[in-house]
């Protein structure tokens, strides 16, 4: 590879980018850099893998066990949301009556307090997925009664 001055015409200079005396310089130093990252490459790996093995042993927060008070919130919250749907069911039922927005508001009112109550809990637990279904059903009535399916 050969290096070409711009700007001056009369004289181009073209020579070798690194001289025979560098090149011998640069590449013991690439070789004794290069064992050097071997070693500690070499020393780091085992660390590594013991640590990721570690980490398996500690159960994250959200797998453990629901306590009895989560247990009693979740399924107070779900007769909530099944008797706001159960309201809500009555008036749709009533011939020439539609929904009426106390209604709509109090099914959601409830359905917001049981997603943050979902969002805290253990992810395990008979009570968390009947509340979880039952906040799912509740969500997909009100989406149709706000898209006019009662109507």
């Amino acid at each position: 590879m050969s290096i070409r001055r711009v700007g001056k015409a009369d004289s181009p200079a073209a020579g070798s980018i690194s001289s025979a005396k560098s090149r011998s310089v640069d590449s013991v130093s690439g070789e004794i850099f290069a064992r050097h990252l071997a070693d500690i490459a070499a020393v780091r790996e085992p660390e590594a893998v013991d640590a990721v093995t570690a980490t398996e042993l500690v159960t994250a927060v959200s797998d453990r066990e629901p306590t009895p008070h989560q247990r009693r919130e979740q399924l107070l919250q779900t007769g909530e949301l099944l008797d706001s749907l159960a309201a809500l069911g009555r008036d749709i039922a009533a011939v020439g009556k539609n929904s009426s927005m106390e209604l709509r508001s109090h099914l959601q009112k409830t359905r917001d307090l049981a997603l943050r109550t979902l969002s805290d809990s253990p992810t395990t637990g008979l009570e968390r997925d009947l509340l979880h279904r039952t906040t799912v059903l509740a969500t997909v009535e009100l989406a149709k009664s706000d898209r006019g399916d009662y109507k």
